[in-house]
């Protein structure tokens, strides 16, 4: 392996950061599918922001298959964990009994939240893969995808708290996937410029855009760990990544 395709060498964390780097391992599989992949920029994230310990949080449009709530319990006291469909309630919070001991568990507080019409404030509000839903190609732009970021940040964050979006990233692969799955109906994807200027961005991955284990199982998982390793080496030399995670501040 080259020097130029040899991920850097990271200085390992200090003890709280290391805490908090394996409590993201440990719970990496809330993120559902292509869970390395997806957990590759939160671990970033984490990284960049030691000693992070916020009041409440909120996570946006957990479904019966992904929800951030247990990573977010890593970083705050409290964790509201909300759906768009009530009805997907009781799978969630069985897929979050399912990766958490009881006594974690019981420091979620389960909601239902419409992005577009959110009351409230938190100190902290993360959301995986929503804009990309809510936001679709046929009947919204890009501008209303601005226009949402902007209020969620002066009306829902406290002074100085923190909106964390993850979503799929679009790269020179996507018009290969354009039929297939959520695509088929206009799931957007986003270059990094799509999105508004962020305090930070971390971004992962140029062939993991989908799950295979979804699809195939074990062999699809196999397939997934495959992805992930070819996008370990290809990251640092790409322009635009497969997930993006941006980091929005309100100002104190």
């Amino acid at each position: 392996m080259s020097a130029a395709t040899r991920p850097a060498r990271q200085p390992a964390p200090p003890p709280d950061a290391a805490a908090a780097l394996a409590w993201v391992d440990a719970h990496r599989a809330c993120f559902g599918w292509s869970t390395r992949a997806w957990a590759r920029p939160w671990r970033d994230f984490v990284r960049a922001h030691p000693g992070l310990r916020v009041g409440d949080a909120l996570e946006l449009g957990a479904g019966p298959r992904s929800s951030l709530a247990p990573l977010l319990l890593g970083l705050a006291e409290r964790v509201e964990c909300s759906v768009y469909d009530s009805a997907a309630l009781p799978a969630v919070r069985a897929l979050n009994a399912g990766l958490l001991d009881a006594g974690h568990h019981a420091r979620l507080r389960y909601s239902q939240h419409d992005l577009r019409t959110l009351e409230g404030r938190w100190d902290l509000i993360a959301m995986k893969s929503v804009l990309g839903g809510v936001f679709r190609l046929h009947d919204s732009r890009l501008a209303d995808v601005h226009a949402m970021l902007a209020r969620l940040v002066q009306r829902n964050l406290k002074p100085g708290g923190l909106l964390v979006t993850l979503d799929n990233g679009r790269t020179a692969l996507a018009p290969l996937l354009a039929r297939r799955g959520a695509r088929r109906n206009g799931w957007r994807l986003f270059a990094r410029a799509d999105l508004p200027p962020a305090d930070a961005h971390y971004g992962f991955g140029v062939l993991g855009m989908g799950s295979a284990a979804t699809r195939w199982g074990a062999a699809g998982a196999r397939i997934d760990d495959l992805l992930y390793g070819c996008d370990r080496l290809l990251t640092p030399l790409a322009r635009q990544y497969a997930v993006h995670l941006n980091v929005y501040r309100r100002p104190p």
